[in-house]
């Protein structure tokens, strides 16, 4: 009797996780974020204080790749050597990487945008970089995006400005990262 209980208590356990896991937007689970209307609109400052905004001539006619992460955020700082490749192999044929980076002032009292230009000097990346404020005020700073749960999250961008996926990224694996490649070459090869 003993033995009945303790496999039902084991089955219940595991039948709670798998629920549990399959609701979580880590899991795969969940509704994915979504964007309510047809662009992005943002205005984030850079690392040297300048205002990058959506609307930003340097992005007309270019494929968009971006990456909401954090420093904090293990699957985001994954994904960093595929989008440092992606932005080196297919800046070129008009892709740019904007990666909008989520943080809290550093504790010893700097900036995040400090905070940020050594992350960026460590970890070599070549695309382009925003301070998109603190972890809780993503809701308020891209109002159009809905149903973020966790980072990362990439939003593609075709050619004409506007949305074509709205995910949330898991971190790097083979898997992802062909298939973002595929993604981006298909849209890099459609006419504005």
């Amino acid at each position: 009797m003993r033995s009945r209980r303790v496999n039902a208590c084991r089955l219940l356990l595991l039948l709670g996780l798998a629920v549990a896991l399959g609701s979580s937007p880590a899991a795969g689970g969940g509704k994915q974020p979504y964007l309510e209307g047809d662009e992005l609109t943002f205005a984030f400052l850079d690392l040297d204080g300048r205002t990058v905004r959506s609307s930003d001539p340097a992005f007309q006619g270019k494929v968009l790749l971006v990456d909401l992460w954090g420093t904090w955020c293990p699957p985001c700082v994954d994904e960093i050597p595929t989008l440092v490749d992606l932005q080196e192999r297919l800046g070129e044929r008009g892709l740019i990487v904007v990666a909008i980076a989520f943080e809290d002032e550093d504790e010893d009292g700097g900036s995040r945008r400090e905070m940020l230009r050594a992350f960026v000097e460590q970890h070599r990346i070549n695309y382009l970089v925003l301070d998109g404020q603190a972890p809780q005020d993503a809701d308020e700073a891209l109002p159009d995006l809905k149903n973020v749960r966790g980072f990362p999250v990439e939003i593609l961008i075709g050619r004409d400005g506007r949305p074509v996926d709205v995910r949330n990224g898991y971190g790097y694996s083979k898997r992802w990262a062909r298939k973002l490649e595929r993604e981006l070459v298909e849209l890099l090869d459609t006419p504005e």
